[in-house]
């Protein structure tokens, strides 16, 4: 099993919760196909995966780590390269209500919090609506010509805004304001067209 010498089962002494490990012949958490680390609740069911090569977090081919409800509802689901939070291809952190619905998304390159065409962080509500909306390249608060931090009341309201460049915070001038919420508006309407 590529290196993977043998698998120990053991109770966690701070969860009390049974576990299985996978390890090398350097006895290194690791298994090329599949989990390295199973925790599974009293039931039986699996609580969590962690897909582990050489002691670091990884996998190619989905989520390195997938949390688990009780119910067997997916919790979260992590996005790890080389033991790096990472995905090119969607969010590379996602938590989900226990419902399914998604509770937050984040995108991460290489361990920093990056999205070039949206929000790198977007949380939702139970009922769906957006919470926040955090836009950020390499790890700094940033959008152009646009609020950069944007929360959400429950109604749908703006309750804040922040506007940043490059991590620096800013007070936007008012032609700044007027055409952002004026682009707003229209990209209200065309929704409102559509539906």
């Amino acid at each position: 099993m590529d290196g993977v010498t043998e698998y120990k089962e053991y109770i966690d002494e701070n969860t009390g919760l049974r576990v299985r490990e996978y390890l090398n012949e350097s006895n290194e958490l690791h298994r090329a196909d599949g989990p390295a680390y199973i925790e599974y609740y009293a039931d039986g069911s699996v609580k969590e995966e962690v897909y582990y090569i050489e002691d670091g977090m990884h996998r190619l081919d989905g989520p390195a780590e997938i949390q688990y409800y009780p119910n067997g509802a997916i919790e979260s689901e992590s996005y790890f390269v080389d033991d790096k939070s990472h995905r090119l291809d969607g969010p590379a952190d996602i938590e989900y209500y226990e419902d399914g619905s998604v509770k937050r998304m984040a995108y991460l390159v290489n361990d920093k919090f990056h999205r070039e065409d949206g929000p790198a962080i977007k949380s939702y509500f139970p009922d769906g609506s957006v919470e926040s909306e955090l836009y950020k390249v390499n790890n700094e608060d940033h959008r152009e010509n646009a609020p950069a931090t944007i929360l959400y009341g429950e109604d749908g309201t703006v309750e804040f805004e922040a506007w940043s460049h490059h991590g620096k915070e800013y007070v936007p001038s008012p032609e700044q304001v007027s055409s952002y919420q004026k682009s707003t508006a229209a990209s209200v309407d065309s929704v409102n067209v559509v539906n």
